[in-house]
């Protein structure tokens, strides 16, 4: 069977961040014995054809309209960018023609599954799979389009997946109740798979650096909505025991340096994914403090480095928690925080997590 996956977001190296989620679905895809080839955007600006493992990838242009930190904020800042958008969505449908595949696997309701997905003539089945963005941006379309919209998907007999159940509630409370039933009748949810590298010896070198007590992470797009301010609070109420290390960069950066000030927190701006991993590794844990989520995969990536996370309720974060006592859930308050991450101190006799004999890895989804 051939399968044909489209999307907006995936990585240009090892080291990107961007859509490596979308590369594990699909090298599991290939490990079943499929073929998969991947439609997706191209860092630069010339066609190109590469392997990837297993994978065929058929990158296309996209006048710079899709990367971090999203397609959305792209186009805001400069609007030519959605006729890149525009392009780049009639280069896909023309590659979905052109390889003929039994079936087409849509990360992003919008704009892979539509208009791309059923703007080919392929005659394949279409799994679609809804991470966030897409959802959100269909809630913020009037009434009559996103309904028209869904009801479109939903005629060509879609199978749609949600990575997150308060995503489903999200779209399904934005849909009449007829059409809202029908998809959670045609709907499932799993989280998005997750693969980790081994980063054991750089998580290692990173604890050894540390000097305070606690070694906490944060990683993500510095902007509002991710709440950082809560957790550089949390490391100045605990007065020198902890230190936070700030993994991403976006707009809010600035204010959150100048909050800061010269207290026990080390902003590494946006580092290579390798590396945001190492130092999640290295922490006794992960702060995730963001008001709007629906399945953050950097809460199971650190999971699956054997990390704990201390998380503010926000999708489907707090059901998980519910299920791994590893993840811990506190109100949005630096003295929340504080208190929760205090419980992952190192003690007398327990290991640090720079002395743990290796990071655990693990790429199952969580239930």
């Amino acid at each position: 069977m051939r399968i044909a996956v489209v999307t907006t977001s995936y990585p240009a190296s090892p080291d990107d961040a961007c859509g490596h989620f979308v590369r594990a679905e699909a090298l599991e895809l290939a490990r079943l014995g499929y073929e998969v080839h991947v439609v997706a955007p191209e860092p630069d600006r010339a066609l190109m054809v590469r392997s990837d493992d297993a994978l065929r990838i058929w990158s296309l242009p996209h006048g710079a309209a899709f990367g971090w930190p999203g397609a959305a904020s792209r186009v805001r800042h400069n609007p030519w960018r959605a006729a890149g958008a525009a392009g780049f969505a009639a280069l896909a449908m023309a590659r979905l023609n052109a390889l003929r595949p039994d079936r087409i696997v849509a990360h992003w309701l919008v704009p892979c599954a539509w208009p791309i997905a059923l703007g080919s003539r392929c005659p394949a089945e279409l799994h679609a799979i809804a991470h966030g963005a897409d959802v959100r941006m269909l809630l913020g379309m009037p009434a009559p389009v996103r309904e028209r919209l869904v009801s479109a998907l939903l005629h060509r007999e879609v199978k749609l997946r949600f990575v997150a159940h308060t995503l489903r509630d999200a779209l399904v409370n934005g849909l009449s109740p007829s059409l809202g039933a029908c998809v959670i009748a045609r709907s499932s949810v799993r989280p998005a798979s997750v693969s980790v590298p081994d980063v054991t010896a750089r998580a290692r070198e990173l604890r050894r650096q540390c000097e305070a007590p606690i070694l906490a992470t944060v990683a993500g797009r510095l902007v509002q909505d991710k709440r950082v301010e809560l957790a550089i609070g949390a490391a100045g109420l605990l007065d020198g025991r902890m230190h936070l290390a700030v993994a991403g960069d976006g707009p809010d950066a600035e204010r959150l340096r100048l909050l800061a000030g010269a207290g026990h927190v080390r902003f590494l701006g946006r580092v290579p994914r390798h590396d945001a991993l190492a130092w999640i590794a290295a922490s006794d844990v992960l702060i995730h403090p963001s008001a709007v989520e629906a399945a953050p995969t950097v809460v199971r990536e650190a999971r699956a480095l054997g990390t704990s996370v201390v998380a503010c309720a926000s999708g489907d974060v707090e059901r998980w928690a519910g299920d791994d006592r590893g993840i811990v859930i506190a109100e949005p308050t630096v003295a929340s925080i504080a208190r929760a991450v205090f419980l992952f101190a190192p003690t007398p006799g327990k290991a640090s997590r720079g002395e743990d004999a290796s990071c655990h890895r693990d790429s199952s989804p969580l239930p």
